[in-house]
């Protein structure tokens, strides 16, 4: 199951209230509108680093030099990764970090549908309809035991249309937390820690993996290989957030 019976009753305690309170920006405080889309106000919307041109075609990396146009960034033409391209929503800085880490780490759900909004934005939704099923990118039994969900395969859930297949992949080894490891403690972390049990799933298809955060790509690099060698067509990767390196 996606939550468990704790964080279902935090959820609808949740809804209780946004129902009986006004509505608040989830980072500022302020009264936002009925009609906004979301419990974020205008003036920190405006602070969200959207991703845009020049980036890397393949992993999606946004180039400091903002002028020219989209090309394939140094990293990837000398070591392409086993994705055929990689996708973000926005810069992981301001309110897209706080609400992927206060969400993943905090427990804070009333920033799951402010994400969720967020990939609903053109490119994610041709990256959805382009493939064949979604894959979340898997967590290992006891993290989401200590956790209480898998974030990715909540974000996953933003396009009720698609395939989510959510086991597609899965964790075989649980790992050490990713964060304060440099670029190659990250690798060596994740190699071999995934695998695909039915390959039969995704022989011949093009498999979207999601994601909260791309920061190296170890994780996703990880998971589109073994995709890859079960036989998956095309392996392409969404995420909400990724870290901006020059």
């Amino acid at each position: 199951m996606p939550f468990g019976p704790t964080v279902w009753l935090k959820q609808f305690g949740a809804s209780l209230l946004e129902f009986f309170l006004p509505r608040l920006c989830l980072f500022c405080g302020v009264a936002v509108g009925e009609e906004a889309a979301v419990a974020v106000c205008p003036e920190c919307e405006a602070q969200i680093k959207w991703v845009a041109s020049p980036r890397c075609t393949c992993c999606g990396m946004v180039f400091a030099d903002r002028e020219g146009g989209d090309r394939v960034c140094g990293e990837c033409q000398a070591d392409p990764p086993p994705f055929a391209r990689a996708r973000a929503v926005a810069l992981y800085d301001g309110p897209v970090a706080q609400a992927v880490t206060r969400f993943k780490f905090s427990r804070q759900l009333a920033f799951l549908p402010v994400m969720q909004h967020w990939l609903k934005r053109p490119l994610c939704i041709e990256l959805v309809a382009d493939a064949d099923l979604l894959a979340p990118v898997p967590l290992h039994p006891k993290r989401i035991k200590n956790r209480g969900f898998n974030q990715s395969l909540l974000l996953a859930q933003a396009f009720p249309g698609a395939t989510v297949a959510r086991e597609a992949v899965v964790r075989t080894r649980h790992t050490a937390p990713q964060v304060g490891l440099n670029p190659k403690e990250r690798r060596d972390n994740v190699k071999g820690a995934f695998a695909v049990t039915d390959p039969a799933l995704v022989k011949g298809k093009q498999v979207l993996l999601v994601d909260d955060l791309y920061t190296t790509g170890s994780t996703v690099k990880e998971c589109a290989r073994v995709l890859r060698k079960a036989g998956a067509r095309r392996v392409e990767v969404l995420t909400v957030a990724r870290v901006k390196y020059d």
